[in-house]
């Protein structure tokens, strides 16, 4: 069996458990038993199907348990968790996992100090605290910062692939939740290893470690614990049914720390983060472009050969308000990188995607460890700084930092390691101004409003989960809580946190301002058949109509009407989509409405010679095609429909002189035909035959886009004097290569 299989066999169990088909879960899990090396998992399903055999006759045979419903529940949740333990025997079992090896010794040393796991969380403490002590009176003991971090990576592990806490685990991690000592970051990578190992493999007691990291409140590490409550407990939203003790932790939790709004912020970069693709190829294609064209053009205009004359160096470059002339979007592409970086989007994965490959990185652990100015990786990656250059002063700057998430800090660090001294001593400043002047605005900005600091840390966070998920080499064979469908707004935990409306609002307001309009769709029309709102509306209604679903469009477009009729967007739309579902006796009413509004406005102008046009008044359509012109007479796409428009009335030398207007901007396949048509029915047909040529050769030779339009055309050629049989015979004609 491969991964893969595993996979779709594990879920499929999970999918049958949620519609209630559990005959069907018990006899999947019974095939995938079949693999197990633990013949208890067998033993354990039989027992549920006697159990459910059980209840199934005494339903219907006996009479009716009060406490069915109970039974049921347990049953579900037991099966659920059967499907778990035997998807990670298989997975030991068939070595389908590359970390194979290490769970093995994990499992090996588990069971030598499963006894005094509790006493490793004291033994961390202590070792701590020596440490400190050696520190400050300046007697480091490098053995026994050694041993420290040692122990660190072990409990890492211990709990990132233990399958199910027993009391000494839930113990130990509890000392260490609890510890003076521990520092916030160390602690912040055991909340981390308790969520990997909470999506690796459900547990409720790691639920509720998690929910005790979070309650203790301590700064960086909480922020930290309620992310993962939130990435697992929506990894495993169709499990809390069957779990009160977590509803009732959720719900109690819900009274404290401003709980919705945080949940807000989370849900917000987390969804921020599934577009961080989007915004890596909008950066790669849109804006660096833009950067790499402003530089060639710098140095195409700047004198680069007097770079050493001292002549006019306090006087401004005469040539810069030209350049930038020549680069209309950089301000625009420059304006919206930062935008996006101070968003919270992800626009540095690309940069620091290559830097992921130091050593420091095969320690797992240390993915999710936030960035401190002590780690020795940093120290000795900005050793050997030459002049005034403060290396502590710029860690501790890099630590407070929020534009960079701190698995990019470490990146950045050892990176520079390798770095000529030259180029790494230029880097270094730059980054360093850069650095403070963020942190300035960081600064200025928290002691504002104390929730941006926790918006930051939510950021980082997801960053580094994001880099985690997304670049391990591991990748393939751990599962992606970025990589499934994120639906939060209609989960369980949805229900059982969120009380507030605007929360879902906000949820819809996101999904719609980046263009994802289905879900956008499923929130707003939640929130319409709960509250009256024009603009809900119309923005369901936009939605539909960038889907192409211009019914339902005008739907929600009428109803929004309800709250305000002479609004001009709106009676725009209403036009639009009118048209577009060919309902030209409504589009017209509107768009006159609109014209009454603003009768400036050329587009309605426009899109009323469109609507005429469909309506085959091609004078009256003319007449509104005439006055675009005369307003915008260096609108050369107005000709194309005049040109038309004139063909179809007979006005052949009106219709030919705007057609070649057009051909001679943009002349496209369509042109070339029209202007064929034009001369044939005025009787130049030797002069038609190379225009057909050449809109046949303009449409790659596609003889059946050429013969489909010539006798969809047809009507209005034989209008005017062409034959049936002639146009039959061109097509040949054309087809043959005369």
């Amino acid at each position: 069996m491969t991964y893969q299989e595993l996979t779709e066999k594990h879920q499929q169990v999970v999918r049958f458990v949620d519609e209630n088909r559990i005959n069907e879960a018990m006899d999947a899990l019974s095939s995938m038993a079949a693999y197990c090396t633990n013949r208890e998992h067998s033993l354990q399903l039989d027992k549920h199907r006697d159990t459910y055999g059980s209840m199934l006759r005494y339903s219907f045979e006996l009479g009716d348990d009060p406490e069915k419903e109970k039974v049921y529940s347990r049953l579900m949740r037991s099966i659920l968790e059967l499907n778990d333990d035997i998807r990670e025997d298989i997975l030991m079992k068939e070595r389908l996992i590359s970390y194979y090896n290490l769970k093995q010794e994990v499992e090996e040393v588990r069971y030598r100090v499963m006894a005094s796991s509790s006493d490793m969380a004291e033994k961390l403490s202590f070792g701590k605290e020596i440490e400190s002590i050696l520190s400050e009176s300046g007697a480091e003991d490098d053995k026994q910062s050694e041993d420290y971090q040692e122990s660190l990576k072990i409990i890492f592990r211990m709990i990132w692939l233990t399958d199910k806490f027993k009391d000494a685990d839930i113990n130990m991690v509890g000392k260490i939740c609890k510890s003076k000592p521990i520092p916030w970051h160390d602690k912040s990578i055991m909340v981390s290893a308790l969520t990997l190992s909470l999506l690796r493999h459900f547990d409720v007691e790691k639920v509720n470690l998690l929910f005790d990291f979070f309650e203790e409140g301590e700064m960086q590490v909480w922020q930290r614990a309620l992310i993962g409550l939130f990435v697992s407990l929506y990894y495993h939203d169709n499990r809390l049914v069957y779990y009160p003790e977590i509803i009732n932790r959720l719900e109690a939790a819900r009274e404290s720390k401003k709980l919705e709004k945080n949940i807000e912020a989370i849900v917000i970069q987390f969804l921020k983060a599934l577009e961080t693709e989007k915004v890596t190829k909008k950066i790669r294609e849109e804006i660096l472009p833009e950067m790499m064209k402003m530089k060639s053009t710098l140095e195409e205009k700047l004198d680069l050969d007097e770079i050493l004359s001292s002549k006019g160096l306090d006087d401004e470059n005469p040539d810069w308000e030209t350049v930038f002339e020549d680069t209309p979007d950089l301000y625009n592409k420059i304006e919206e990188f930062s935008n996006l970086q101070m968003q919270g989007s992800d626009v540095f994965l690309s940069a620091f995607a290559m830097l992921k490959r130091f050593p420091f990185f095969n320690e797992i652990s240390n993915w999710f460890l936030p960035f401190h100015k002590e780690n020795e990786e940093v120290r000795e990656g900005l050793a050997g700084q030459e002049g005034d250059f403060d290396v502590d002063q710029f860690t501790e700057g890099l630590e407070r930092s929020s534009f960079l998430c701190n698995s990019d800090k470490y990146s950045f660090c050892l990176n520079v390691r390798h770095m000529p001294d030259m180029q790494k001593s230029m880097m270094m400043e730059l980054f360093n101004m850069e650095l403070k002047a963020m942190n300035e605005l960081a600064e200025n900005d928290e002691m504002l409003d104390d929730t941006l600091r926790d918006k930051a840390i939510y950021t980082q966070y997801l960053q580094d989960l994001y880099r985690f998920f997304k670049l391990h080499p591991w990748k393939n064979e751990i599962d992606d809580v970025f990589g499934i469908d994120f639906d939060f707004e209609h989960s369980n935990m949805f229900n059982v946190l969120i009380r507030d409306k605007n929360i879902l609002r906000n949820i819809g307001e996101f999904y719609f301002e980046k263009d994802y309009y289905e879900k956008a769709i499923r929130v707003f029309e939640q929130l319409c058949n709960t509250e009256e709102n024009g603009e809900l509306h119309e923005k369901t209604g936009f939605s539909y109509q960038k889907l192409g679903n211009f019914e339902k469009a005008l739907e929600h477009y009428h109803k929004a009407e309800l709250f305000e009729r002479e609004k001009p967007w709106l009676i725009k739309k209403i036009a639009f989509c009118s048209r577009k579902t060919s309902d030209t006796d409504t589009a017209l009413k509107y768009y006159q409405r609109a014209e009454k509004l603003e009768p400036e406005n050329l587009v309605i102008q426009s899109n009323l010679g469109h609507t005429l046009m469909d309506r085959e008044d091609f004078e009256g359509a003319l007449n509104y095609y005439f006055k675009v012109e005369y307003h915008q007479p260096e609108n050369h796409k107005v000709h194309r429909p005049i040109a038309w428009c004139s063909f179809v009335l007979g006005k052949f030398d009106q219709a030919e002189k705007y057609f070649w207007k057009v051909i001679e901007k943009e002349g496209n396949r369509n042109d070339f035909m029209n202007i064929g048509h034009v001369l044939w029915c005025k009787g130049n047909r030797k002069e038609a035959i190379p225009n057909y040529r050449k809109s046949l050769e303009k449409s790659g030779r596609d003889f059946d886009w050429f013969s489909s339009v010539m006798k969809e055309d047809s009507v209005y050629l034989l209008r005017n004097g062409i034959k049936e049989l002639d146009i039959h015979l061109v097509i040949d004609y054309m087809r043959m290569g005369f």
